[in-house]
């Protein structure tokens, strides 16, 4: 099938300002050119699309009977001369003064943009209803003219088959608006671009059409703005069965000046399908689409300070402080994941502890409302409601934990098992575990779905033993996490999807300064699964700063403190917090991003510290 490409178009209008009865000069000017989309055959039809051209590129034009308004003030409605004009004159009864603020279509408001909270399928052209524009009018001379920007950007996609349709829904998986007041930004000269406002929920776009053996395009208009996690579209045919449409799977940034196209899809109720954007094609030149694959970035963060710990390091500074706590939040705040696991909880990280995780968070800026908090494992009961009888904590300690965003994933199951230090096994329920060393230590795991993208996989959260620096013994207990940990992925998964593993796995021997890849557990390790740091620097992919600062250790080690810029600098091996992955039989995962967060507050020593004792990793993975 030919394709037109789709690129942006500036579609502008020199609107004439004025009092009744003066007659302005009005120029069009080279580049006068306004943004918007839209071609429509029908004269009668507002604002039609005209093209694309040679150059794949959409114009839109002027309509008889179109109103602008002026700081609140409507326009004459427009006259036939302009019929399906670039550039046209409007006439402004009133009198204004600057800043001039356009509106299309004219309103009384002199700086909201309504969207209607349903669309309307019109035949090759988006609704006239959603075609909303702003821009500063200027004056030169005796003329006034306005390049007006487009409010919104404009989904193209195209279906073919046999159904009949009724509706779509489109949800965004963020928390963008996608219809709605909207409230333009104004400062000195006039309106900046920005805006604010809109109404979360469902935009229905109206569509009674029985599809055929060729493509029936759909014209969406939707709010120019950050779409962080895409978009979803729910397409009912007649009998309430539905298909799922699914845009921009890793986010997409949508400009007034865009009407992205999408590949065509054969209409069927029941399946899910991931829309790829066709980026630079032209009817002409046949190109192949640039495809971003999905992807999920996860997050890893041991929080205890070894000041909180038994025995405490008297050279840290106590948590309970209240620029600590705003440390973490923000640190946390910002790891910006899809899931964070989280290492070496207990009671006083849960909701009202007095390190209550979540409010630390929200206090640092999340929007913590999004996302499913999963901090209680282990604790006095296990998953069935049998209460156990340990006695190494009375409630919880050193426990592991997640949370996850809902807008980006489903979470399928959740649930933890206690991995073991002295032998090849584990253990889910009813295991008197902390009554022994041999199951301190959990392994929380959960099953998720990529909404936008439909992968499945599964999310491992753990902590292994102890430093591989201590003793041979020490060591040997990893080897046991390790390889228990393997185990338990074999019994659960089998390798029928990917996975994921983060966690404290305390492979960094400490003050050696030799690389640890040498050392037979670390070996262990990556037989099983892929280190994410080593992976994405042999591809090349590591920036220039996490190759020199690697490290997830801010600053104690052991029995000794180290400044926390220096401790990991050039040593790689180090690194105490890991992100591992393992490609599933049927679909393979790359890590293919890795920082650390680096948030900071200074002491009362004027020492600059982090709020614990652990940096936070953080790697994309990418569906392949």
């Amino acid at each position: 099938m030919r394709k037109s490409v789709i690129l942006s178009a500036l579609f502008a209008a020199t609107a004439a300002l004025c009092s009744i009865g003066c007659k302005p000069e009005v120029k069009e000017e080279a580049g006068d050119i306004f943004i918007l989309e839209a071609g429509m055959d029908d004269a009668e039809s507002r604002t039609m699309l005209s093209g694309p051209d040679q150059g794949g590129t959409y114009e839109v034009h002027w309509k008889t009977g179109d109103v602008i308004s002026v700081n609140g003030t409507k326009s004459s409605a427009l006259t036939s001369t302009y019929n399906d004009k670039k550039v046209a004159e409007f006439t402004v009864s009133g009198s204004l003064s600057a800043p001039y603020k356009v509106l299309y279509p004219g309103t009384t408001e002199d700086r909201t943009i309504s969207l209607p909270a349903t669309q309307a399928y019109v035949a090759n052209n988006f609704d006239d209803a959603a075609a909303a524009a702003w821009g500063n009018a200027t004056k030169n001379g005796g003329s006034y003219s306005v390049n007006l920007k487009n409010f919104c950007g404009i989904l193209r996609f195209a279906l073919k088959g046999s159904a009949t349709l009724t509706r779509i829904e489109l949800n965004s998986l963020g928390d963008e608006c996608l219809y709605g007041d909207f409230d333009l930004t104004v400062g000195p000269g006039g309106f900046t671009g920005s805006f604010n406002g809109g109404t979360e929920g469902t935009l229905t776009y109206n569509c009674p059409v029985t599809l055929s053996g060729s493509d029936t395009y759909f014209y969406v208009a939707i709010p120019a703005q950050d779409y962080a996690s895409g978009i979803e579209a729910l397409v009912y045919q007649s009998d309430g069965a539905y298909m799922r449409l699914k845009f921009w799977g890793d986010g997409k940034t949508l400009s007034g000046t865009d009407l992205i196209e999408f590949e065509s899809k054969t209409y069927a109720a029941g399946r899910t399908e991931n829309l790829l954007q066709i980026n630079g094609l032209t009817a002409e030149n046949g190109g192949t689409p640039t495809v971003t694959p999905p992807s999920v970035t996860v997050a890893v963060y041991n929080l205890k300070q070894q000041e909180n710990r038994s025995g405490a390091y008297s050279s840290y500074i106590s948590m309970d402080r209240a620029d600590v706590k705003e440390c973490m939040g923000y640190t946390i705040a910002g790891l910006g994941a899809d899931i964070i696991g989280f290492n070496e909880l207990s009671s006083d990280y849960l909701a009202g502890g007095k390190y209550d995780v979540k409010a630390m968070a929200g206090a640092g800026g999340m929007t913590t409302s999004n996302f499913g908090w999963y901090l209680e494992y282990p604790n006095k009961v296990d998953r069935s409601g049998t209460v156990l009888n340990y006695s190494y904590s009375a409630t919880m300690n050193y426990a592991n934990g997640f949370a996850y965003n809902k807008n980006t994933l489903t979470l399928e199951e959740e649930n933890y098992v206690w991995i073991s230090q002295t032998e090849n096994d584990y253990w889910s329920t009813k295991k008197n575990a902390y009554e022994n060393s041999a199951g301190r230590h959990t392994c929380v795991w959960a099953k998720f779905t990529h909404k936008v993208s439909g992968k499945q996989f599964y999310f491992f959260v753990t902590h292994f033993a102890t430093y591989i620096g201590e003793s041979a013994s020490n060591q040997q207990k990893n080897t046991y996490n390790t390889q228990s940990l393997e185990t338990f992925a074999r019994a659960k998964v089998n390798g029928a999807l990917p996975v994921i593993v983060v966690g404290d796995l305390n492979y960094g021997p400490q003050e050696d300064d030799e690389p640890h890849g040498t050392v037979a557990n670390y070996t262990t390790l990556t037989s099983y699964w892929t280190d994410a740091y080593a992976k994405i620097k042999a591809d090349g992919n590591m920036t220039s700063f996490y190759q020199k600062y690697c490290g997830t250790l801010s600053g104690s080690s052991h029995s000794y403190t180290y400044p926390w810029t220096s401790f990991t600098k050039d040593r790689p091996w180090r690194r105490l917090d890991y992100v591992l992955t393992k490609s599933g039989n049927s679909q393979t995962i790359t890590p293919v991003e890795y920082r650390t967060v680096r948030r900071t507050y200074t002491a009362e020593d004027d020492e600059v510290r982090t709020a614990s004792d652990h940096l936070p990793v953080v790697v994309k993975v990418a569906f392949n």
